[in-house]
């Protein structure tokens, strides 16, 4: 007898969204702690280092959002399709979803070996940091072959209810790239590599996270399986997968547009080496910041799982009350975040760098951050629930008012124009994440996303 796919676990919506969300919540902190260890790494070398490691981890952010153009769109339909228990639906998203997964680690893997040089001359500013982030970047680039497929069949798990498998694989990735990465830059064994043990570490960690995520889907977990048979290409389903996983990318590129020039203003807010100090404050505030938004990333996962299963099951209630209960347990998470960071400020920038230049400028910066991330975290929350229920159209313009027009020209006003320093940059972060919390809120309450069709 086949296992029932994608069960939710028993109890009220309430509960469901604790349980989904909490091993989410894991995976994500294991994530974290991945970059978080790296840029650690990167301050006990300098802050040359610290810029490298930054430029590489913007880097695998955006390429990591660029998976969601399969992540999803097959998420999505998986969702829908196993709250109606259509198995045959559910397997034909899954096969399409791993092949266009692995084309895509194959695309990342080129475009940002070649790119690196372009990339990093981009976002810093002094010949020795631009040197050591092209080197870090080509580094890493293999890295990406494998991670897609784990990124990919991480989505497609949670979307069938299955949060606890992808944590399992990333305390794995996480323990591994702690071991090779410190002992690599450390030496011992070997010589003290530096950067380039970074480097090993991230690539070595994620391609073997990708290798598990194949023996999981290959075997068969929560009645999903890949089987050989399957992976050919069925264009009708491709179809159905890219139809909501474009508008998904196109969300991506622009927040990669966004997130890229918001770098180079950040490098803008200075020459030399107050530049570098600027933007390894910076690099230092995301990493930190991480830890705000992961709860945010958990619950708003828990909800894309959640509204989907519910709108396949024919259930819009039950979708929507999921949705807003996942908002509100993220906002008071990400309340409890702020108030530590902006309590904690000089310890936190303490642990990650003795530069006093980056000290300086981060820590005042970073306590204002602090007020920001309930808005923040709401906002993660409710578009990932939109996407879940396949309204990537929506998104994908909350990502074009958000970034495109008011984080860019905001940034570059008080940060460059008014010479507001990392402060007047931040500005414009800040604009853009009250945009999306209020234009995302609108949209759960005005219900168009529950007449999408998958």
């Amino acid at each position: 007898m086949q296992p029932t796919i994608g069960t939710l676990p028993p109890g009220s919506v309430n509960r469901q969204v604790v349980v989904l969300a909490l091993p989410m919540l894991g995976e994500q902190l294991l994530s974290y702690m991945v970059g978080l260890v790296d840029t650690l790494l990167a301050g006990h070398i300098s802050k040359e280092a610290i810029a490298a490691v930054g430029t590489g981890s913007y880097l695998g952010w955006m390429i990591n959002l660029t998976f969601a153009l399969v992540g999803v769109g097959a998420a999505a339909i998986i969702s829908r399709s196993v709250g109606a228990r259509d198995e045959a639906t559910t397997h034909r998203a899954l096969h399409q979803g791993a092949i266009l997964g692995a084309l895509l680690g194959f695309v990342a893997c080129i475009a940002s070996y070649f790119a690196a040089d372009s990339l990093a001359g981009f976002l810093t500013n002094t010949p020795s940091a631009r040197q050591l982030c092209a080197q870090f970047i080509r580094i890493i680039a293999p890295g990406y072959l494998l991670a897609s497929f784990n990124m990919v069949g991480s989505a497609m798990l949670r979307a069938a209810g299955d949060t606890v498998t992808p944590l399992r694989i990333m305390a794995v990735v996480n323990v591994v790239n702690a071991a090779v990465s410190a002992a690599l830059v450390f030496g011992g064994l070997t010589p003290q590599l530096g950067v380039t043990g970074i480097g090993i570490g991230f690539v070595t960690a994620r391609s073997i996270g990708g290798i598990l995520m194949a023996v999981v889907l290959f075997n068969g977990v929560r009645g999903l399986r890949i089987r050989p048979s399957g992976l050919r290409v069925d264009w009708e389903m491709m179809k159905r997968v890219l139809r909501i996983g474009i508008p998904a990318a196109g969300d991506t590129m622009l927040m990669s547009i966004a997130q890229l020039t918001f770098v180079k203003i950040i490098a803008m807010t200075g020459t030399g080496d107050v530049g570098t100090a600027n933007f390894a404050a910076h690099v230092v505030a995301v990493e930190v910041e991480g830890l705000s938004y992961m709860p945010a990333l958990a619950w708003g996962t828990a909800a894309a799982t959640l509204v989907g299963q519910y709108l396949g099951a024919g259930r819009p209630v039950e979708a929507t009350r999921a949705g807003h209960l996942a908002a509100m347990q993220g906002a008071a998470l990400g309340l409890f975040s702020g108030a530590v960071f902006l309590a904690f400020a000089e310890q936190i920038y303490a642990m990650f760098t003795s530069d006093p230049a980056v000290r300086h400028v981060g820590i005042p910066a970073f306590r204002l951050m602090a007020f920001a991330q309930p808005f923040l975290c709401t906002a993660i929350v409710y578009i990932q629930a939109l996407r879940g229920a396949g309204d990537t159209r929506m998104t994908m313009i909350f990502a074009l008012i958000g970034g495109i027009g008011l984080r860019i020209p905001i940034a570059y006003l008080g940060g460059v124009v008014l010479q507001g320093g990392l402060i007047g940059a931040w500005c414009g972060m800040w604009a853009d994440n009250l945009a999306k919390f209020l234009l995302g809120l609108a949209r759960f309450l005005h219900g168009g996303w529950r007449r999408i069709r998958t």
